[in-house]
Order: structure tokens, then C-alpha cells, then sequence
């Protein structure tokens, strides 16, 4: 495959203050009645939408609820349910944790309380709802969103449904494509010379082409802030990145590609882990530096207990391709241990990246030039990355 054919890619309201707490009505004198916004008023937080209850209990109800329609601009109902104008959602059961269900609800096809049950391929309609959902909380000037933190574990459980596409962090797509949807089939080049949206097409799996890197950056910068939305995510991209190398070929080529175009696509593709590991890590950092978190040893110490484990690819080639929805539902291959010590190795993600690909490496004999010539890249990327911060 080419190279060409595997680059993917509240307003605040003025506060009218009364002296003395005190004030006088002049209705007899004819005056116009002065309406004052008091400050518990004006800064409350609001609870999601009624709807939300009976959304979050019914995935597909859910999905055609929050479909934004085929190009993903009608996203009215997302914003009402998340509350993106006006005073936020509350950090609450009634506020961030019912909006959130509702939208893992829509984009995973799962209810918040089957998310451990087995995945299966996405429709095109929650793959839109999954496009807009970022397109929407990435919006805006600012390098930082600002949705409730609390918000963000069930933003990151539709990111990890989705873990495929989040590209480097989002795709490049073919210049022709504008849809926010893709399948499989759809994202072949037409001389079959690769495939824009997977490196392994399943067929007919359908895709969410995210917007542009800057906004899925934010996005995933803010959840990084969340111990349990960093856990998921970075769960998610560690076992992509293993089940991506135990489907390469014994010289580390993906299978298909012709010898005289290299490692390109390999490079392609283990720099993308790199570079969404790194992001998680910045985000840490942003976290710590606007005090969204207070204490990075309670927060990394968080991020341990919510992890699932380490992951290690296959010592075999694997040659099944399972949906890409089920990446982040792949069982890891040991307990991250427990500790401070446990804690520092997983929250170094140079150290996780290396462990699974040297491993890798070994196991399956690959070239010794091969294999140093794809650390550099790893590694090269990686510490670009971080210097974003």
C-alpha cells in the first residue's frame, strides 16, 4: 500500500447588584418593574433534558433522537441534551452522568450499563452522532474546551468505541470525501491500492470520520484531565496498537503491501499510537497545570485502579479482522499490578508502547533493522508529541 493511500488522517450574564438586599418596587409610581438576576441564578448548573432518561435506556431510540442527519450539521437535540449554550449540565446523576449514558447510548449501540458486553460493528447513524458529538464540544476559539469535567468518562467510552478513528489524532481523509461516515468498502482507493479509513478493511464497517486534529486534540486533552476517561482511552489505544503489529508480516509490511514501498505504512500507523499516547500524557499535564487536578500522584494512582491491564501482541501473525468497535473491548494479557511503583510504569507511556513492541519484535523475529528503524519512529514521535505542551 502507498504511502499516499494510508495518511488519514455561556455567555455570562451581567449581575445587576442591590444595595442593602433590598428592592423596592415602584408599580404605584408607573415604573417599569427592574428585573434583577441574582448570583445563585445566573451561575447554577442545569440537569439534562427529561428525555434523557428514557434516551439512555434505549440505544436505538437514543440514536434517532441525537441523529444530526446525513452531513452531521443538525446537531440541535445534542446540543439541548449536553446543554452547550447557556448555564452547563451539573455534575450530577441527573445532570453529566444522564446526558453522558444517553450518549454512549447513541454512539455505541449499548446502553452506559452494557458496556461491557460484547460490541458489534456501528451504524452510519451513530457513527454521525460519534462525528458531531466532537465536532460539537471541540467548537470554539479557546485551545481548552470547557465541558464539565464530569462529563468526560462517558465522552471517552464513545471514543474508545470508536478508537480506530481517531487517526493522529483524527483522519486525513481522501480530499473527495465530505460525508462524516465512511464504510470499509467505501474507503478503497480505486485502483485498490489501499484503503483511507483502516489498515485492516472488515468489509462493510462503517467508520466516523472525525473533524479536523485540532478539535479531537482538545477534546482529548480536556478527557485527559478525568482519571477513569484517560483509564478507558488509554486502554483503547494500547490495544489497538497490539492488535495492529500482530497482523503484520514477518518483515513488520501489513499484509498486501508491496515490498518496494518499505515500512511506510507501518511507520504511519505506529506513530499514530504514539502520538495519541502522548496527547493523553499532555493532557495529564494541562490538567495539572489549571488545576483540574490537584495531586498527580492521587490522579495516576486513579488512573491504575480504573485501568484494565497491559497488553502484548500475539507472538503469531493473527489474521482475523474483527469489527473496528471491538478494539477496545480486547481483554488484556496481564494486571497492571498495584502500588506506586505499578503506578509510575503504566503512566509512562513510552515505557508501555516499548514493552508491547520489543516484545512483539522478538517474538516474531522481526529484522533487527526493521524493528530499530520503527522504535526511532515511535520514539521520535512520541517526544514531539509531548513538546505540544
Amino acid at each position: 500500500m502507498p504511502l499516499l493511500g494510508r495518511i488519514r488522517g455561556a455567555s455570562r450574564r451581567t449581575l445587576l447588584v442591590v444595595g442593602g438586599g433590598v428592592l423596592v418596587l415602584a408599580l404605584a409610581a408607573g415604573l417599569v418593574p427592574l428585573l434583577v438576576q441574582g448570583d445563585a441564578e445566573a451561575s447554577a448548573c442545569r440537569a439534562a433534558p427529561a428525555s434523557a432518561r428514557a434516551l439512555a435506556r434505549d440505544p436505538q431510540r437514543a440514536a434517532a433522537a441525537l441523529d444530526p442527519g446525513a452531513d452531521a450539521r443538525t446537531t440541535g437535540p445534542l446540543e439541548r441534551l449536553l446543554r452547550t449554550k447557556g448555564a452547563p449540565l451539573c455534575g450530577s446523576a441527573a445532570g453529566t452522568a444522564l446526558a453522558g449514558r444517553a450518549v454512549v447510548a447513541a454512539t455505541t449501540g449499548r446502553t452506559w450499563e452494557q458496556r461491557d458486553a460484547p460490541a458489534r460493528a456501528h451504524t452510519e447513524r451513530e457513527a454521525r452522532i460519534a462525528h458531531a458529538l466532537i465536532e460539537l464540544l471541540g467548537h470554539g476559539r479557546t485551545y481548552e474546551p470547557d465541558f464539565p469535567l464530569a462529563l468526560s468518562p462517558y465522552v471517552a467510552r464513545t471514543l474508545a468505541a470508536y478508537i480506530e478513528d481517531t487517526g493522529g489524532l483524527a483522519h486525513v481523509p481522501d480530499s473527495d470525501w465530505y460525508r462524516p461516515t465512511v464504510r470499509d468498502d467505501q474507503a478503497e482507493y480505486e485502483d485498490h491500492s489501499g484503503n483511507w479509513a483502516t489498515p485492516y478493511p472488515h468489509g462493510r464497517d462503517m467508520h466516523a470520520v472525525f473533524p479536523d486534529t485540532l478539535r479531537m486534540e482538545k477534546v482529548v486533552r480536556r478527557l485527559a484531565a478525568s482519571p477513569r476517561a484517560f483509564a478507558t482511552l488509554y486502554d483503547a489505544e494500547r490495544a489497538r496498537f497490539a492488535y495492529y503489529l500482530e497482523r503484520l508480516t514477518g518483515d513488520a509490511q501489513e499484509p498486501g503491501e508491496k515490498a518496494k514501498n518499505g515500512l511506510m505504512s507501518t511507520e504511519i500507523e505506529l506513530e499514530r499510537s504514539a502520538n495519541f499516547i502522548a496527547t493523553l500524557m499532555v493532557g495529564r499535564n494541562v490538567g495539572l497545570k489549571e488545576g483540574w487536578i490537584s495531586s498527580r500522584a492521587a490522579f495516576e494512582r486513579a488512573v491504575l485502579r480504573h485501568t484494565r491491564g497491559i497488553y502484548a501482541a500475539a507472538g503469531h501473525q493473527v489474521r482475523t479482522r474483527p469489527a473496528s468497535a471491538t478494539l477496545a473491548d480486547r481483554r488484556p494479557d496481564a494486571s497492571a499490578g498495584s502500588g506506586k511503583r505499578a503506578a509510575a510504569r503504566l503512566m509512562d507511556g513510552r515505557v508501555q508502547l516499548f514493552a508491547t513492541f520489543d516484545r512483539w519484535a522478538r517474538e516474531r523475529h522481526i529484522p533487527e533493522g526493521s524493528a530499530e528503524r520503527l522504535r526511532v519512529e515511535i520514539d521520535s514521535r512520541y517526544v514531539l508529541a509531548l513538546t505540544q505542551f
